[in-house]
């Protein structure tokens, strides 16, 4: 039986009234979506409260602190390697803070740019590639369709 992976993506912004979110792009060795740009993303640990990782996911992968201020979706989606629970959460950073992948502190993904934006198309290309977190930030700005969700990627050469 498969692992099942809960996580969340943060859809990290700069203030409330901004349009300018921030995306960042996976490792070249990455073996789920390498290459690809999406949201910063971090698993769950045991008992831990989605929007408590919301937090820990910036300062782990951003290092800076931002408040959750909006749940966008979840998505379940079957994988070669696992099965992933994954929900996004809007954040906004804390006043006179930065993001900087450069400041990552994890042992886990760390991403090798960034580039805040207010074009939600440029996550297109990753959800059609079977990114859950590109799938539901676009669902949630009118863009994509949950009809056009992929549900498994199990039986991939390129997703684990």
């Amino acid at each position: 039986m498969k692992d099942t992976k809960y996580t969340v993506a943060i859809a990290l912004k700069k203030a409330n009234a901004s349009d300018e979110f921030l995306v960042v792009r996976r490792p070249h060795d990455d073996k789920d979506l390498a290459d690809s740009w999406g949201l910063p993303a971090i698993t769950l640990l045991p008992g831990e409260l989605p929007e408590d990782g919301a937090i820990r996911a910036c300062r782990e992968k951003l290092g800076c602190t931002a408040k959750p201020t909006r749940f966008l979706g979840i998505m379940y989606q079957k994988r070669n390697a696992y099965d992933i629970f994954l929900m996004d959460i809007e954040m906004v950073l804390a006043d006179g803070e930065t993001a900087d992948v450069a400041k990552a502190d994890t042992k886990n993904t760390a991403y090798t740019a960034q580039q805040w934006t207010s074009d939600p198309t440029v996550l297109m290309d990753s959800a059609r590639h079977g990114s859950c977190c590109a799938s539901i930030f676009l669902t949630d700005r009118g863009l994509l369709d949950r009809s056009e969700w992929i549900q498994s990627l199990e039986g991939s050469d390129t997703v684990g």
